[in-house]
């Protein structure tokens, strides 16, 4: 057998080799995240709760540390500031950060005709989301999903039948930072709470987010 035709089958077998422990490793993190799920869903975990106020910020806020037994699980930051709201999900197992799941939400007003011409007023909401996979603190899959909800359709979009979109994951370690800060707060009073770290900041830029605040 020639060489060249041995180092392509090496390859090969290389990749379909990768490709089935990301799939493995993915099905992991599935099962380990819906058991946390049916946990804190069904008040199985101890709670330790947080709520703050950010005075520089009009910024409201909570934080909560969800254990089994003394095992950190699961935290979620909920914050909200005006007319955008925030939630940050983090799952845990074995001290280590498997997923995290974030979620901005911004509300405004923006203005069409109807169907007799006159112009109306309509709620709009933008949803952000973004998840990221992780593997002994290394991502392995990130993703990325934006949609629009408006108050005069029938019909909108819901979060489970919008597609991903499959992004580069250089904002993991930024998760990570963020993570490791709140892990500081466990069994703690927040008493500044305008260093806590937030999510999304930047995927999309502040102009087109905030562009559409003033219509209302």
């Amino acid at each position: 057998m020639k060489p060249t035709l041995i180092l392509s089958l090496c390859i090969l077998t290389s990749a379909i080799s990768l490709a089935q422990e990301k799939r493995e490793i993915l099905a992991d993190i599935k099962s380990k995240y819906l058991l946390i799920r049916e946990l804190v869903d069904n008040n199985t975990l101890r709670q330790y709760h947080s709520d703050y106020t950010c005075e520089e910020s009009l910024e409201k806020g909570t934080l909560t540390f969800y254990y089994n037994s003394r095992e950190l699980k699961h935290i979620i930051h909920q914050y909200t500031q005006g007319y955008v709201s925030y939630k940050d999900e983090y799952y845990i197992w074995d001290d280590q950060l498997f997923f995290e799941f974030s979620t901005h939400k911004v509300k405004y007003q923006d203005y069409e005709k109807n169907r007799k011409k006159r112009i109306q007023k309509i709620d709009v909401t933008l949803t952000l989301e973004e998840r990221f996979y992780f593997h002994n603190f290394e991502p392995i899959k990130c993703q990325f999903k934006d949609f629009e909800t408006r108050s005069n359709r029938a019909k909108n979009p819901k979060t489970n039948y919008v597609k991903n979109q499959i992004t580069d994951c250089n904002q993991a370690s930024r998760v990570i930072e963020k993570y490791n800060v709140l892990l500081e707060y466990q069994n703690m009073t927040i008493d500044d709470s305008c260093i806590l770290p937030r999510s999304i900041a930047r995927i999309v830029s502040d102009d087109v987010i905030y562009s559409n605040l003033g219509k209302n």
